[in-house]
């Protein structure tokens, strides 16, 4: 089977564009289950991130799976926390200040 490159490239990106548009989506709403929303759906697309180089890469060694799976995952962390910090979510909610 041959591996399918450009598919597994292009979903990393609309999964990393999709994480950063719901940083927007969540951020007026941080304070009351926003951030929260944002967490759970990152640790979602982070474990997409991971596994998709096992699903669409079956005929490379693990090695090379493995590598992208890494490279994916620090891909997904990057998106996400650029989300984060530039839609100004609030993840310490309560205190006077913020």
């Amino acid at each position: 089977m041959r591996p399918n490159p450009p598919l597994a490239f292009i979903s990393a990106a609309g999964i990393a564009a999709v994480l950063v548009v719901l940083a927007f989506v969540a951020a007026p709403r941080a304070c009351t289950g926003g951030f929260e929303l944002y967490f759970w759906v990152g640790v979602a697309a982070l474990l997409l991130l991971v596994g998709m180089p096992f699903v669409t890469h079956r005929a490379r060694s693990i090695l090379v799976r493995l590598a992208l799976a890494l490279g994916f995952l620090a891909f997904g962390v990057g998106a996400w926390l650029a989300g984060l910090f530039a839609a100004n979510v609030r993840f310490l909610c309560g205190l006077g200040y913020l």
